[in-house]
């Protein structure tokens, strides 16, 4: 019955401070995303959908502290109101007040798995897809016949006309987003189109003026030619499709070659991100024992507590910082098994100071049964 009492405590309050902490940076990403879309002309439907595709990613960072806080403010609460004491008292060990922030913490690593591994990086992914799609579109629709539009910082483009399909005929581009170097495309059609998840605009039938500072001008004929709208890419547009690692899925972060990836840099970006997710499965658990250990470590005094949070939470920020450390390292070295050592021995030790509170606490009330 008292399990069933504290669960309920727990996850009401556990939904409660995971919704504040996940609402505040909600609205940051969503004063980002209406900044970057300004001009779209999106609607107020597209947008919902698409501020709605920020959540999975920042529940994944908020669940394991909502925990830390959630179970700090329990522990807390049940002092102040002498909760613990009486529980105590009765005879409970700290041990059985431990086993409903077990089974919450159990039920958080269940969806801290589900989301970070595979609903996150679809969401992101997605997101990231529609975003660019709506600026791209915004950009080329910006083009008007017969006159010259700067459709990009540094990138100016004229069409003689519009085709009933959408497209463009005649196009000519001048391109001088790299320093020292201007590119002028000619081309009979040019067309949106969305691939590889960037925008680019498609020109058919033309050819390319490479103009460099202390060189020869090129000159280069092309079929089709897919020139970037990412400003990021820009230039570049014959470079595969840059690997985002927030967009891929466990199983492809911690086997990045065999899904495309063949950058040794951004290999080994993959393999620490994949390891830091792993690891990262352990966050809820470690982050409740942090609390219950530092909370009941320093006795069962109804004071201190602000100092016992303080310590807790700089405690939380150390294995947290630890963990991304000792991911990147296990991914330089090649040895995943690295990760291991840090969750594992944090968690021992968190056992043996939880378990050194029960004994003692044990010890104490013996010795008061058995005193004159």
């Amino acid at each position: 019955m008292i399990d069933k009492f504290l669960f309920l405590r727990l996850l009401r309050s556990q939904i409660a401070i995971l919704l504040a902490l996940s609402s505040v940076l909600w609205l940051v990403q969503t004063l980002n995303l209406f900044d970057d879309l300004l001009g779209a002309q999106v609607s107020l439907v597209e947008f919902i959908t698409l501020s709605a595709l920020v959540w999975p990613r920042i529940l994944s960072y908020t669940l394991a502290p909502a925990l830390l806080i959630n179970v700090l403010a329990l522990l807390v609460r049940l002092l102040q109101d002498h909760e613990y004491f009486a529980l105590t008292a009765a005879g409970l060990s700290p041990l059985r007040i431990l086993r409903p922030m077990l089974a919450l913490a159990a039920l958080v690593v269940i969806l801290q798995a589900g989301i970070s591994f595979y609903l996150a990086p679809l969401a992101s992914k997605e997101l990231r897809y529609r975003s660019t799609e709506l600026k791209s579109a915004v950009v080329v629709a910006s083009l008007q016949a017969g006159s010259f539009r700067e459709i990009m910082p540094n990138m100016t483009a004229y069409a003689d006309a519009q085709n009933d399909d959408g497209s463009w005929a005649q196009v000519m581009i001048h391109d001088h987003t790299k320093r020292g170097t201007q590119i002028t495309y000619v081309a009979q059609n040019g067309r949106f189109d969305m691939r590889g998840g960037g925008a680019f605009l498609v020109l058919v039938n033309g050819h390319m003026n490479t103009q460099s500072a202390g060189q020869d001008d090129h000159l280069a004929e092309f079929g089709e030619y897919a020139l970037s709208l990412d400003e990021s890419r820009a230039n570049t547009p014959s470079r595969p499709p840059s690997f985002n690692r927030n967009h891929m899925m466990i199983h492809q972060l911690l086997n990045p070659t065999a899904h495309g990836v063949d950058t040794p840099s951004q290999i080994l970006r993959m393999k620490a991100r994949g390891l830091e997710l792993l690891a990262g499965l352990a966050n809820p658990l470690i982050f409740m024992l942090i609390s219950f250990a530092v909370i009941t470590a320093g006795g069962l005094s109804r004071q201190g507590y602000g100092r016992r949070i303080f310590i807790a939470i700089l405690i939380a920020l150390a294995y947290q910082i630890g963990v991304i450390s000792i991911a990147g390292q296990a991914a330089r070295s090649g040895i995943s098994s690295l990760m291991l050592v840090w969750p594992i021995g944090v968690l021992i030790g968190l056992v043996l100071v939880v378990n050194l509170q029960n004994d003692r606490d044990f010890l104490r009330r013996r010795a008061r049964k058995v005193s004159p």
